[in-house]
């Protein structure tokens, strides 16, 4: 099963950017079993591996903004480290990690799909203001991701569409790198407190590998605007059966 989510979400991962968190986690949980905390330090790891990889590729073509990043960077990195000790000592329930998971899951869906259907412009918070605004919201951000291991790719993608007048792939670009970062950071925190299944890391890892290679060579055949809708639709479904199940155990 482990081989599967590896391959599945790697897949999605090359298709569209986004995934690694906001999917892992969930399928973690709710088809293997694993403890909330370990399904985290896990999916942080395996994010790690596969978003260092594509933020490569976008590095060698110079297709993300240095200056954005560092002000990413710099309320992202505190943030997940503080999340990642919070989850660890707070020893949050299984029904509760579920929930939380559940309604992050279907909100950050659900407010992607309304900036893609209204085709809504960037709202640009001025060159002045950015290097205040982006470390702040960044640093929210961190806490989730170090907290459940969501945020990294989705959040940071809205929130740069949301404030900046970067291009798609720049944004993309500067969405992986930073999720790279964080990632590793977590995962490295997570691993150290024990919250990492090797196992299912090692088989999400091989599966993964297929997936991304199977997604690079069938990219330029699929519609992305389309395939994009898909997901976060998917996601929606994922995230209501999370609130539910969390509410009914």
């Amino acid at each position: 099963m482990d081989l599967l989510i590896g391959f599945f979400v790697a897949f999605l991962i090359g298709l569209t950017g986004v995934g690694a968190g906001i999917l892992t986690t969930p399928l973690l949980v709710t088809l293997i079993d694993l403890e909330p905390k370990v399904a985290v330090g896990t999916a942080l790891i395996f994010a790690t591996a596969i978003k260092g990889y594509a933020g490569f590729l976008y590095i060698s073509k110079g297709l993300y903004n240095k200056r954005i990043l560092l002000y990413l960077c710099s309320g992202g990195l505190p943030g997940v480290l503080i999340g990642s000790l919070c989850v660890n000592r707070l020893g949050v329930d299984k029904n509760t990690m579920m929930l939380i998971l559940g309604i992050l899951v279907f909100t950050t869906s659900l407010v992607n799909l309304y900036f893609y259907a209204r085709g809504l412009k960037p709202f640009n918070v001025g060159h002045r203001n950015v290097k205040y605004f982006l470390p702040f919201v960044s640093l929210l951000i961190g806490l989730e991701v170090g907290f459940s291991s969501i945020g990294s790719g989705v959040l940071v993608e809205l929130l740069l569409l949301s404030t900046t007048n970067m291009g798609v792939s720049h944004v993309v670009g500067t969405s992986l790198i930073f999720g790279f970062i964080v990632s590793l950071l977590g995962g490295v925190v997570h691993f150290s407190l024990g919250n990492v299944d090797t196992k299912v890391l090692i088989g999400l890892t091989l599966g993964g590998i297929g997936g991304a290679l199977l997604a690079l060579k069938i990219l330029r055949f699929l519609p992305q605007k389309e395939l994009r809708y898909g997901l976060l639709v998917f996601l929606l479904v994922i995230g209501g059966f999370l609130v539910k199940e969390g509410i009914e155990r």
